[in-house]
Parts: C-alpha cells; structure tokens; sequence
C-alpha cells in the first residue's frame, strides 16, 4: 500500500517510492530506496515536506504518531497521481500473471485455453500500454528469482505490445500481437520439467524435445474456439529464423510475418534479460546490442532498430559511464535519438565525486564524440559508494558554513 506521509514521520525501515520534488532536484542516486541511515532520514527532510512509503516493502508508520494532514499547500497532485498509476500499473502486470497461470494449469490438466479470461488480460494491458508503455516496461525489469511461465509471456506480452504501439500497427492486429505473444509459449507446459529445470547444456534429444513446443502449442489452441490465425501463426512460428536456420518449418525472410517477426525480437529480449537461476542475466544495453550486431541472419534487422527506438535504451534513472571516464544519471530521454539522453553527470574521468554537478545534452553536436560505453546495475559497488562521498561532503559543506 502507497502511504504519503510528513517527513517528520520518517524512520528507518521505511521504502521511499516518491517525493514532493523532482528526483533530480534531491541527492539521490534512486527513485525508490529502504532507509538505512539517519543521514538519509535528514537528508529527505532537509529537502523535503513530504513523502511516499511503500507499506508493503518497509515500515509502516507507527499508530501512535499517525497525524491528519489537512493542509494540502505542499500536496503535489502530479506526484501523487503517478504514484497511484505506478500503483495500477503493478496491480494490473501481477493480475494478469495470476490469471495466466490458473489459465496455464487448466491447460496443463487437458483442459482447453480459457478464451475470456485471456482476452481480458490482453485487452487490460494494451489500456495500460497505451496510456504509458514506458511504466510498463520498468515493471518487466524488476528482480524476481520466479522464473515462472506466466511472468514471462505477460513480459513478453508486454513488451510487444510497447513495440507495436511505437510502429503503429492497427488496433485489431494490437490484440492478435498481444493474444500471440501471451501465448507464445503455451506448447512448454507438456514439456517435462527435468528438462525445463535443467542448468546443464541439453542433450540433442532433449533439445528436439523441447523444440516440439511450438507444435504442442498449435495442439493446445486447436481446442479453443475463436483464436485468429496470426496468434497460431506466432505460436508455431515465432522461432524461425530469417536465414532459413530455425524450426519448425524453417522459413526464411518474408515467409515469416510480421507479428511473428516481432514476437521473436522481444521474446529473445526477455529471455536475455530476465533474471534465471540457470544463466546469466545481461543489461537491456547489452541483450540489445545481441540484437542488433548479431546482424540479419537471425533477426528482422529494421525491425530490432525500431525495437531499440520503442524500448527507449536508457531510461530515466538508468546510472551510465561515458567513454570518457565520467559516471551520469540519466534524466531525460530524448525521442529523436534514444541512444543519446540528457546526462547529471557526477564523477569525473577518475570516478570522483564532483563539487558541481552538471548537465549533458549527448544529443548536443557538440557532445558527438562523448558516447555511453555501459550501464551500472543499481546495486554495484561504485554507486554505493557514490552516495556515501555525497553524504560525506554534503556534511563537510555544513561544517564550514558553520565555522564561517
């Protein structure tokens, strides 16, 4: 539950999800944080009037000191309305993976797919993905050791619906792309766990066996009435390749259609970036950069350009180092060249922290030669300890004013 509460409230334990102010107006490296320290407890209140805790992940505040706040002149309602979509957004991406796995159950039990219930998830996140994809996007990214089946073909679903909004495919192909990519892998649930739990390379067998699953899949779906033919076409189809080297028909180039096209890009996509207990995990940049240097053999090489443009490389908050040495923050993206947003930078070439920091339009044609060699996870070491030097020369600035 999101609570908005006074910063004289603050205590340690609690999970802060939003503020009064602009992230970038305040001293900290993330958006969303679990108090540790007093010092961050001042710091929120020397810069702050009020709040938003997540109950659910902290602290709550004590029922003795709850107080009513009814004066609202510090009350940001831009704030607090984003809080409340963050809120839906989340409800409704772990709504529909609860629904697709009683649905998955179902299937598993020898039951048919489950038409409306399917249709409705669909339908639910193309309202969600239309008002704001790129709030859906950020919510596929989040940690989650649960690798299961259902989370992943609503991620996949998600991202190819952000996908097919950003090209501006028609409303009734919206919902055949997003049917398709929900049910993409639906054939996995008659293949034996021994080999789906596996963290070992598969054996050529057990690979032919886990290649049948697009043709379990076609099977499944012919005993459910009213699913369009482009849904079935990505469901057996959405692992060929553009070189004629997939399966299970090995199609080539333009034999392969367009939503399938689409379904493989993203599917590949999440899988390289989904968090498995059985295989590295990579940065969107890097599963991007899979993507688009593994050249036209394997994918629609147009198609993982629009990709790339849709997904937003960089999002806000995203920690980057430039080839020059230095460390920013991302703050803007900007649409005509995602690959280039607008930078906080906060360290120089030596990783030290600056006294000043400033701002960088890499969009600039005076930035050209400065570009984004990496990201930083946002538990690695470094911005740790970023924030610590912060804390440590905003005290020592406090010190000596007082001195003065």
């Amino acid at each position: 539950m999101t609570k908005k509460i006074d910063v004289t409230q603050l205590r340690k334990g609690m999970f802060i999800c939003g503020t009064d102010r602009k992230w970038i107006d305040i001293p900290f490296f993330r958006k969303k944080f679990l108090i540790t320290s007093d010092k961050q407890i001042s710091t929120l209140q020397e810069y702050c009037e009020f709040v938003y805790i997540d109950t659910e992940k902290g602290e709550d505040v004590s029922p003795a000191i709850i107080e009513q706040h009814n004066d609202d002149t510090f009350v940001d309602h831009d704030s607090f309305k984003q809080i409340h979509e963050d809120t839906s957004y989340r409800k409704n991406y772990e709504d529909s993976q609860t629904i697709l796995s009683e649905v998955l159950n179902d299937v598993r039990l020898g039951r048919c797919v489950d038409n409306p219930k399917v249709r409705g998830v669909v339908q639910e996140l193309i309202v969600n993905i239309v008002k704001d994809s790129q709030t859906m996007i950020g919510l596929i990214q989040s940690k989650d050791k649960n690798d299961t089946l259902a989370r992943k073909s609503v991620n996949v679903c998600i991202l190819a619906l952000a996908f097919g909004k950003h090209i501006g495919i028609p409303k009734d192909k919206m919902y055949e792309l997003g049917l398709g990519a929900l049910l993409h892998d639906i054939g996995m649930v008659q293949v034996p766990s021994r080999i789906l739990l596996k963290k070992q390379p598969l054996t050529p067998a057990e690979r032919a066996i886990m290649e049948k699953h697009t043709e379990y899949g076609l099977t499944i779906l012919a005993k459910t009435q009213e699913i369009p033919v482009n849904v079935l076409k990505i469901v057996h189809s959405h692992h060929e390749r553009m070189d004629g080297k997939g399966y299970p028909q090995k199609l080539q180039s333009k034999e392969i259609g367009l939503l399938v096209r689409m379904v493989t890009i993203v599917s590949v996509y999440e899988a390289l970036t989904r968090e498995r207990f059985y295989t590295e995990t990579l940065s969107p940049v890097a599963a991007l950069k899979y993507l688009y240097t593994s050249g036209k053999a394997i994918f629609d090489a147009p198609l993982v350009e629009k990709f790339i443009q849709a997904l937003g490389i960089y999002p806000s908050g995203c920690v980057v180092v430039l080839n020059s040495g230095e460390i920013g923050v991302v703050v803007n993206v900007n649409p005509q060249d995602r690959l280039r947003p607008t930078l906080r930078i906060v360290t120089n070439a030596q990783k030290q922290l600056l006294a000043q920091e400033s701002v960088l339009e890499l969009a600039d044609r005076t930035t050209k030669d400065i570009e984004i060699i990496k990201t930083l996870a946002m538990d690695d070491p470094i911005i740790e300890l970023l924030m610590t030097l912060h804390e440590q020369a905003k005290d020592g600035a406090n010190e000596a004013v007082k001195l003065k």
